[in-house]
């Protein structure tokens, strides 16, 4: 067996994984001449890349914003949600999802996700609705999209509005139809680490015209509704435009790569990759999740985060993802129990604690553009980790004591 590189021996990768996010010169022309049109805070760009969106994603309305963040939060403000109501969410996301719910003063309450995909668990989410849910938001983890026949059901059945929080999924398809025509509203984040970047940035789409007409007021400061100065500049919708030439090229590359490596993990007896519902007709692949056998590591004395630690070093970034959002200590200050009335419930959710603590890995998009060779070289670290896991675990055991 080959020595272990987090023991000095030679890593399995030398070369690094392609960095993020790639720009050429035509993002450079195009912010040559946004900037040049003497219209930076919103013009023609913007609007003709809404129109653009609009075709793209099926749906009637587009609207470009100043994050991902704000673009959930808009959603909920333009339903009339707030203090005093209740808004389903899955745990296993970034921050930013529970924190829209917390801007506009209402309650999250927390479902568990599925032990198969990590996106929310519908079962769990109809288990939590009470009189006072508003509306359940469904995040597209890593970019794959939800069980959205299921949560659509229960929606439609308990009145309710299902907002899909596709931050990591743009260009994901769920029966061949966007992910941003499903629910209420989507929303999708332009950050920079985002698939579709523009530094930052948000995305609204939606079928709802009263929905639409709230936020483009709130937007335009229309005396009927408060003034929320949140839209995109005109130099980052030039940015959105220039790098939307090449997304759907990479996302082929991504989807590509992302089966190969499913490919070379299938059969491992520690590791496997997430499913993938047979609905999902395009994943986004924002991340590669893969999920560790936690009962097979702790056979071998080992745990998720040696694991991680020792791939690292192999020259492979692995890391640990999402820990579940009830354990952040700010869910428990005085300053959020102001924003909503009243606490949050942090009881933990058994999958979700799987998922944060002992199984859940990624790679990060960038990665998925890389080729065959890569993807075989993910695969030898995990392997050589594995066949090593009796030194690993005696070692890691030497230096806790």
């Amino acid at each position: 067996m080959s020595k272990l590189a987090i023991f000095g021996g030679d890593p399995v990768k030398h070369k690094p994984f392609p960095g993020w996010p790639v720009v050429s010169k035509r993002d450079e022309a195009a912010i040559e001449r946004a900037f040049l049109s003497g219209k930076l805070c919103r013009g023609e760009a913007a609007s003709a890349l809404e129109r653009r969106l609009e075709e793209r994603t099926g749906t009637r309305h587009a609207v470009l914003v100043s994050s991902g963040t704000l673009a959930l939060e808009l959603i909920l403000r333009g339903l009339g949600i707030g203090y005093g109501d209740e808004v389903i969410l899955p745990p296993y996301t970034f921050v930013a999802t529970l924190s829209a719910i917390l801007f506009v003063g209402a309650t999250p309450v927390f479902a568990d996700i599925d032990t198969e995909t990590y996106n929310i668990c519908p079962a769990s989410a109809e288990s939590k609705v009470t009189q006072k849910t508003r509306a359940i938001i469904a995040v597209a983890v890593g970019g794959c999209p939800p069980s959205i026949d299921r949560l659509s059901e229960l929606a439609s059945r308990k009145g309710i509005h299902l907002i899909i929080d596709a931050a990591q999924a743009i260009g994901a398809k769920w029966r061949g139809v966007d992910i941003g025509a499903y629910g209420t509203a989507a929303a999708f984040s332009c950050q920079n680490t985002k698939n579709l970047t523009s530094g930052e940035g948000g995305i609204i789409t939606t079928n709802d015209d009263a929905l639409y007409e709230n936020i483009r007021a709130m937007l335009e400061g229309r005396h009927e509704k408060y003034f929320i100065e949140s839209c995109m500049t005109e130099l980052q919708a030039a940015v959105l435009t220039s790098q939307l030439e090449k997304l759907d090229g990479e996302i082929v590359t991504r989807e590509r790569m992302a089966a190969y490596l499913d490919a070379r993990l299938h059969g491992l007896p520690f590791v496997r990759p997430l499913m993938r519902e047979k609905e999902v007709t395009v994943n986004a692949y924002h991340l590669y999740i893969m999920r560790f056998d936690s009962d097979a590591l702790t056979d071998k004395g080992l745990s998720r985060d040696i694991m991680l630690r020792a791939v690292a070093a192999e020259g492979v970034p692995l890391s640990a993802g999402y820990l579940p959002l009830y354990s952040f200590p700010f869910i428990k200050t005085e300053a959020v129990r102001r924003m909503i009335g009243g606490d949050i419930d942090d009881s933990p959710l058994k999958n979700a604690e799987k998922a944060g603590y002992y199984e859940g890995a990624w790679l990060f998009q960038s990665v998925l553009l890389a080729d065959y060779e890569d993807m075989d070289d993910i695969a030898r670290a995990l392997i050589k980790v594995w066949e090593n896991a009796g030194e690993l675990a005696a070692r890691s055991r030497k230096e806790e004591r």
